[in-house]
């Protein structure tokens, strides 16, 4: 027990601090029946900077706390019909923002860019853990993008009907992530 107690005790936590860049994206993009969209976050609402909290393991980086909340109307699908709609969807009344938390990251192999990453993601108060592949460079600064499919139907939302029912969002959605980070 003291043994386990010790071992414990010398992996310690490590703290930074990171500032998500102008340049940086989240995009939600799904289709209809009879066309597609995209609703872009505004992250110049974002809260700076991001403290992060993780502890370096061998196989893996395991996150406390590196969570980015964004606000639902903070979200611009490119008209006032479909804004009012996507809060809709979102139940953006009761559940006012969208959680993207990273749970943990496996380091990449040498030579690659691709890292295998856990996120837990929290859409109208229901949140589901996802493991997906994302590209991450590291310079400078680091650029991590990719990705995530998900379906409404995870997250208890029913995919809405238009027009009496003629037009149909798709149950599957894709948000796009291109965040550039750098430490401060």
């Amino acid at each position: 027990m003291f043994f386990i107690s010790w071992f414990n005790f010398n992996d310690p936590e490590r703290e930074t601090k990171v500032r998500v860049e102008p340049e940086s994206e989240v995009v939600i993009a799904g289709t209809t029946n009879v066309n597609n969209f995209t609703c872009k976050y505004n992250l110049q609402e974002l809260e700076m900077p991001i403290r992060l909290i993780y502890d370096e393991k061998s196989e893996q980086i395991l996150f406390k706390n590196a969570e980015l909340t964004l606000i639902n109307d903070c979200f611009d699908c490119g008209g006032k019909a479909i804004n009012r709609d996507f809060q809709e969807l979102l139940k953006t009344e009761r559940h006012p923002q969208v959680g993207l938390k990273l749970l943990y990251v496996e380091p990449p192999s040498p030579n690659q860019s691709m890292v295998d990453v856990g996120v837990e993601i929290k859409i109208a108060g229901v949140s589901r853990k996802y493991q997906t592949l994302l590209n991450c460079e590291q310079a400078k600064d680091i650029c991590v993008n990719g990705t995530l499919e998900l379906k409404l139907s995870d997250f208890d939302l029913e995919p809405p009907k238009k027009m009496l029912g003629m037009i149909k969002v798709d149950d599957e959605i894709k948000v796009h992530l291109t965040l550039q980070l750098s430490e401060i």
